[in-house]
């Protein structure tokens, strides 16, 4: 009787390492089931964000307008009105009715242009521009500042719509009396319109207490008689300065170029002399696309002569 206990107690054992060594072995396997499977699937991951990141690459880039809207339109965008009805709450005040009031007083007319201005003077902007652009006491003197010293014809929303900055010197009637000093007394001409000057390139009020810029104005425009080949004291010259100032915060080479690429575009478009073509067509010399359309006209029409 001993003898089969101990037998049956040994086949029990047995039987219960048997379990124990199945149950490990299932385990361990079950454990190396889910590591490798975390493993693929990591790599599949990676292999897709590869994959993903190589589309992206090879995809073209969409062409992105919001620089040429700040470039063209500056702080405002393309659409003033729209980014205003954005944001219209964080815009409206009890200084937003006076300031489209002093803004209609100096003449701006435009809706768009009355808002791109009120913009301007939005909370969220805390320097001293939108300080300025939120008071309308401010408002009112810096125009009447900028239309008393440059004269009745200058149009002060044009300006602050081009250049918002000018209104930093405009508000203190001294400092724009010797921003204009400066860019009159840069100018080596014996008559020009300042207003008409300041309005088409209000940042020359900006630049009136730099030197090297103040020199660049007189360069700019020798060089632009020279390549005219008229005199300093031209009615021409003086035509072309005051209806595209921009031109004179190009370089001289730059100028001369310009120059160049007009004159062959003379010799078909048949006008009395270069001079009189820049005049015509001024505002080519400071936007290369102009320049490209008279070249595109004039090989129409030659095309059409054969």
């Amino acid at each position: 009787r001993r003898a089969r206990r101990r037998a049956r107690a040994r086949a029990v054992a047995r039987r219960h390492r048997a379990r124990a060594s199945s149950f490990a072995a299932l385990t361990t396997f079950v454990t190396l089931a889910r590591a490798m499977r975390s493993r693929v699937a990591t790599r599949v991951a990676l292999a897709r964000a590869s994959a993903r990141a190589t589309t992206r690459a090879r995809r073209p880039r969409a062409v992105d307008f919001r620089d040429d809207d700040r470039r063209s339109y500056g702080e405002w965008g393309v659409d003033g009105i729209a980014q205003n009805s954005l944001a219209m709450h964080a815009m409206s005040g009890a200084w937003e009715s006076d300031a489209r009031r002093a803004w209609r007083e100096v003449g701006v007319d435009s809706e768009t242009r009355v808002t791109r201005l009120l913009i301007l003077g939005n909370r969220h902007r805390k320097d001293e521009v939108g300080e300025i652009f939120r008071d309308h006491h401010a408002i009112a003197t810096m125009c009447e500042a900028l239309e008393r010293f440059c004269g009745e014809g200058v149009r002060a929303g044009e300006v602050f719509h081009k250049c918002p900055e000018a209104a930093l010197v405009c508000v203190d009637a001294a400092k724009i009396q010797r921003a204009l000093v400066n860019v009159r007394a840069a100018l080596p001409m014996k008559e020009v319109c300042l207003g008409r000057v300041v309005e088409r390139a209000p940042r020359c009020l900006l630049a009136a207490g730099d030197a090297d810029a103040m020199k660049g104005l007189g360069d700019a425009t020798r060089a632009l008689a020279a390549a005219m080949d008229v005199s300093l004291d031209d009615e021409r010259l003086r035509a072309v300065v005051e209806s595209t100032a921009e031109v004179l915060f190009e370089e001289p080479g730059a100028i001369q170029r310009a120059i160049d690429e007009m004159k062959p575009l003379n010799d078909g478009l048949h006008h009395p002399s270069l001079a009189d073509f820049v005049v015509e067509y001024a505002e080519a010399l400071v936007v290369p696309y102009i320049r490209q359309t008279l070249a595109q006209t004039l090989a129409m029409r030659r095309s059409y002569r054969v």
